[in-house]
């Protein structure tokens, strides 16, 4: 594993105490040797960078923040930029400096705010980063936390409890089956959406955006997904771009399946 071959008390920067290098060097293994651009939004200190920069070997690093800390020096294949997640203007600007091609990998570990977040994502996600590419949200968690400014907090225990079974009669009733299919209710399961928790599972949908533009069994897809997949731990978010644009009527057959595993503008962003 890559980060197993650095010395990694040298970076300031909360993803190493955190634990998130370890899944890092899984989905990061194949750009390690390669030429590649990667772009992180929130970069506090600039630790993070020094990382990256390291991280890869040939990799020019890219980093936002909606303030540049006066204590950031400039370094060899690194660029900053000072600005707004939420600008998609300026978000533009930097990926045309940085990355004319494109960035291969994209993190967000800057506001953690579910709006904000989402407004960098598909901007970047489908102006300026290559097919195939991955894009990274860091701290979705956010949206569970009641003192977060879009959180709220969840009773996990009343969340997931059972109600009681609903008694249906025998298939072989005939008309009775067929006329509770007619006026049969259908209730959602109840959902936490406040945030970047909410966000995430918009993701969710895209993910299945064959089957939601489907509408119904019997319909083909109207469009394929965006993405070749979706992983979702702990405390990070992997959004794997597609190869190929969504097709029209037609179903996404990615070379790997679908994984489900289960700051902010105007202030300074707080973690890197």
């Amino acid at each position: 594993m890559r980060s197993q071959q650095l010395n990694l008390d040298q970076y300031d920067t909360d993803k190493i105490p955190n634990g998130l290098m370890s899944r890092y060097d899984v989905m990061f293994e194949p750009w390690v040797d390669e030429e590649m651009t990667l772009l992180e939004l929130g970069i506090h200190r600039g630790g993070s960078l020094k990382l990256w920069r390291d991280y890869f070997r040939r990799g020019t690093i890219v980093g936002v923040d909606i303030k540049i800390p006066e204590s950031h020096t400039p370094a060899d294949r690194v660029l900053t930029f000072e600005g707004s997640q939420t600008d998609r203007a300026f978000l533009s600007q930097v990926a045309n400096a940085g990355a004319p091609q494109g960035f291969d990998i994209i993190i967000d570990d800057a506001s953690h705010i579910g709006e904000w977040t989402k407004t960098a994502f598909w901007h970047l996600f489908d102006n300026h980063l290559k097919p195939g590419g991955v894009y990274v949200i860091e701290d979705w968690p956010a949206g569970y936390w009641s003192d977060w400014p879009d959180g709220k907090e969840l009773d996990l225990d009343k969340h997931l409890a059972q109600g009681p079974p609903v008694q249906l009669r025998s298939a072989g009733d005939g008309l009775w089956t067929r006329f509770m299919k007619r006026l049969r209710r259908k209730r959602p399961l109840a959902c936490h959406s406040h945030g970047m928790v909410g966000f995430v599972k918009q993701l969710v949908d895209e993910q299945a955006a064959a089957d939601v533009t489907r509408k119904s069994l019997r319909n083909e897809p109207g469009r394929s997904s965006k993405f070749e997949s979706l992983l979702i731990g702990p405390s990070q978010v992997f959004v794997a771009k597609a190869k190929t644009a969504p097709g029209d009527s037609a179903r996404a057959t990615p070379d790997a399946p679908s994984t489900s595993e289960t700051g902010p503008a105007g202030r300074s962003n707080t973690t890197s």
